[in-house]
């Protein structure tokens, strides 16, 4: 299962590993940015997973001082990570920036959108996303000390954008999902899963999850045919 487990050099002199899970005949691929209180081991499943169902190569890969990482983790080196990850996707897999679905969940959101205000991609998922690190702790519009600050680059994002969010998130509540959707060119319909939390989407509403993303994704490319029989784990 580990077979495409390859180490990668950022542009701030660390080593990050990353995993690529192929598709045969996919169109696209998802690069996948993970929450903070996990590592590509503990999402490997979930990679797989999303593999299948929405038939694309999934890309996730770690940060700096995550795992097995090197360095110390920091903001400017979460950008690193998601642009030499992004890069291989470039090189050595021979994809075009167009054939990229950017995906990130919780702080994932931040190189996320960072990356997606700056390259035009397919299209962009922000899962439990928040505004900005500080806002999920105060109420505040402007700062002078701020990280991630999802809100300001969410207007540059010009390619589709699915916001998918727990309407009972009491760690990064529902108002920060809200705010994001807000602030998009080109929103997709989102995704107010009732109910949820922080960290059970995937879990307790599995079947719907996978049928929004599968609407998303497929929306991208309405000339993209299935093979006739496929058959999806829903």
């Amino acid at each position: 299962d580990w077979k495409e487990l390859v180490w990668i050099d950022t542009k701030r002199g660390q080593k990050i590993p990353a995993v690529y899970i192929p598709c045969p005949g996919a169109k696209f691929a998802i690069l996948f940015s993970h929450a903070n209180a996990e590592d590509l081991g503990l999402i490997f499943d979930h990679l797989k997973t999303l593999s299948e169902v929405l038939q694309v190569n999934v890309m996730g890969y770690e940060y700096t001082g995550y795992g097995h990482s090197t360095g110390t983790p920091t903001e400017q080196d979460c950008y690193a990570d998601i642009a030499a990850a992004f890069a291989y996707l470039m090189q050595e897999k021979n994809l075009l920036p167009t054939d990229v679905i950017l995906y990130g969940r919780s702080i994932g959101s931040g190189p996320c959108c960072e990356m997606a205000s700056r390259t035009k991609v397919a299209g962009v998922i922000l899962q439990s996303a928040f505004s900005s690190c500080i806002r999920v702790a105060y109420d505040v519009k402007h700062t002078a000390f701020d990280a991630f600050v999802n809100v300001k680059k969410v207007p540059k994002i010009d390619c589709p954008i699915l916001i998918i969010h727990g309407t009972k998130d009491d760690v990064v509540g529902i108002n920060h999902g809200k705010a994001l959707f807000r602030m998009c060119k080109r929103p997709h319909r989102p995704y107010w899963v009732k109910g949820a939390h922080h960290n059970d989407i995937e879990v307790s509403y599995f079947k719907e999850f996978c049928q929004r993303l599968q609407e998303f994704v497929w929306s991208l490319d309405p000339k993209w045919q299935l093979k006739p029989g496929t058959v999806f784990s829903l």
